[in-house]
């Protein structure tokens, strides 16, 4: 499938008030290729969607990234890569924003028949989702061709939690990340996990990329939805903090020492964005509960961490600081 190229438009182009009317006489007469991407938190659905977006198949692709905490620290990487970026912040996709969702989607819908991505925040729920835009008639207008949920290998190792089974069901394709940050004496073991796992499509996708000649359209997704007999899954409802640091510089081995302790004080499930290091480099972090990953950062991307957990409102920038002088920052 192709898609010729649309002129880029800004977000203030389109008519994302929630008071705006629909004008249906201009709602472009074919369906739009709709794509879900979710996943756990730190599992690398921002890296999937750049690779997806390279894809001449997805020319012209509009976004919809949708962040839980109200600030946007991955953005910055699809710019270039899709013809607009919106996000959704400071609520989860599947429970909340819905208005804005679907006066997005609406507007989306009438201006080009290039694809649309969804990226959810890693604490939504699909089902819960797919609920949301059947209630909104979306998928008149739109034809939902592939869903994908993306999980790191060390999740698979330590055990798939209960609450992503049902998002590993309803998924068309799985893919896992971060198989390279396996060590050796754990690889057998997570292979062993691997081939066990009761679902039909288990991809590799080492840095979000993966073989697409895998995958075949459409979505069984809603076929999975009418046939669903459970109870649809309660949101994960945790807390945030974003911390600004552009007047501190942090030693990349103070996070390094400094990040599990967070995590076991403050029940986090995330820690991502920017920092400065010693050398007054700007360095990207990545970090989950089992493991810490820190790179090179752009040199646009802000300077601020976000933190995402069960009391993660409670860390303020003085605690934060406080944290990092004691490990020696």
């Amino acid at each position: 499938m192709a898609y010729n190229r649309y002129m880029a438009k800004r977000d203030d182009d389109l008519e994302f008030s929630i008071n705006a009317a629909f004008d249906e006489a201009r709602t472009i007469v074919d369906k739009v290729p709709l794509y879900l991407v979710n996943g756990s938190l730190g599992a690398g659905k921002t890296s999937v969607l750049e690779f997806l977006l390279r894809q001449s198949d997805f020319t012209g692709a509009r976004v919809i990234e949708n962040e839980y905490a109200n600030e946007n620290v991955d953005g910055y990487r699809l710019e270039g890569l899709a013809d607009m970026v919106t996000t959704l912040a400071g609520d989860c996709v599947c429970c909340g924003s819905e208005d804005a969702l679907t006066k997005m989607l609406m507007d989306f819908s009438r201006y080009s028949p290039a694809p649309v991505f969804i990226e959810a925040t890693g604490v939504a729920r699909t089902m819960n989702l797919v609920e949301r835009l059947i209630s909104a008639k979306m998928f008149a207008k739109y034809e939902l061709m592939q869903s994908f949920y993306v999980i790191d290998a060390h999740e698979i190792l330590c055990g798939v939690e209960p609450a992503h089974e049902i998002e590993l069901q309803a998924a068309d394709v799985i893919l896992v990340t971060k198989e390279d940050l396996l060590k050796g004496n754990e690889r057998a073991e997570y292979e062993a996990k691997r081939r066990a796992l009761p679902y039909a499509k288990v991809l590799s996708a080492p840095y979000g990329q993966f073989d697409l000649s895998k995958i075949t359209t459409p979505s069984g997704l809603l076929a999975f939805f009418d046939q669903y007999d459970g109870e649809l899954a309660v949101p994960d409802n945790p807390t945030y903090s974003v911390i600004d640091l552009s007047t501190t510089t942090v030693g990349e081995a103070v996070f390094e020492k400094l990040w599990p302790e967070l995590f076991a004080a403050y029940g986090l499930r995330r820690l991502k964005g920017c920092f400065v290091n010693d050398r007054g480099e700007r360095r990207h972090i990545e970090a989950t509960q089992c493991q810490i990953e820190i790179r090179h950062a752009r040199s646009d991307e802000a300077v601020k961490i976000v933190l995402i957990g069960e009391r993660a409102d409670e860390i303020t920038r003085d605690i934060l600081q406080a944290q990092i002088l004691m490990y020696g920052g």
